[in-house]
């Protein structure tokens, strides 16, 4: 079962790190394996840059600057404005990836109930918003991407959204055998519906708020769960 769940992670890249979002020392991501150390550094600081100042009131030069370099230097790795803002995006969506699947690995573990699949991403979302450049770059990117780049950022978003909601189906199978393929369907498309509310109200609040919506949505996913488990229990006692 752990293979089917790393199975809903695609597309990595090659050559492992240790992703410095949070402190877990486990939390692994990939970069790719051509691409030289002056360009991750470029990378790590124009995720920070953009994170910040968003795609258009964001300069190369300033970036430039804070790396050290010439700007001229900077197009030697790089070969425009939209080149590097995109493997920024890449570089954020790997580190989104990797921690996602370290949630699932860590509730693995446990062998959660299914009121408990999932949750601990979410649980965690919050403290790593606020430690990580890459995952605020990630969702301000998704949600308001520059018009130009709109085509290819929506379609790595979804993509990363699917592999989430694979992680979560495959875990609630395991945690609730009882469901059907097509209930599990459904729950998939509920769970990225409140990953999606949670995500938004990082962007926009967070705090106070942040913990109330979750805590609403969770207990109404939760109700509808526990009352599937007993009405399975119950027709099988029948």
């Amino acid at each position: 079962m752990r293979g089917l769940i790393r199975k809903a992670r695609s597309n990595l890249r090659t050559d492992a790190w240790t992703c410095s979002r949070c402190s877990n020392k486990s939390h692994i991501t990939h970069i790719m394996n051509t691409r030289s150390a002056s360009a991750d550094n470029i990378c790590a600081v124009a995720i920070a840059h953009f994170s910040e100042h968003g795609y258009d009131a964001s300069s190369l030069t300033d970036i430039a600057q804070r790396v050290g370099m010439r700007k001229a230097s900077l197009y030697s790795h790089f070969a425009s404005k939209d080149d590097l803002y995109l493997e920024a995006f890449s570089d954020a969506i790997d580190d989104e990836r990797a921690f996602i699947q370290s949630c699932f690995d860590d509730e693995y573990a446990v062998a959660p109930a299914p009121a408990k699949a999932g949750k601990l991403y979410c649980d965690k979302m919050e403290n790593c918003y606020a430690q990580s450049g890459h995952l605020r770059f990630l969702l301000r990117t998704a949600y308001l991407p520059p018009n130009s780049l709109r085509e290819e950022i929506v379609s790595r978003y979804t993509a990363l959204l699917g592999e989430l909601e694979q992680n979560y189906k495959v875990s609630l199978t395991r945690s609730a055998p009882w469901l059907t393929a097509q209930r599990i369907e459904l729950y998939g498309k509920a769970y990225l519906g409140i990953v999606d509310s949670l995500h938004v109200e990082l962007i926009y609040a967070g705090g106070v708020a942040l913990k109330v919506r979750q805590a609403a949505l969770w207990q109404i996913l939760s109700d509808s769960l526990v009352e599937s488990e007993n009405q399975n229990i119950g027709g099988a006692a029948r």
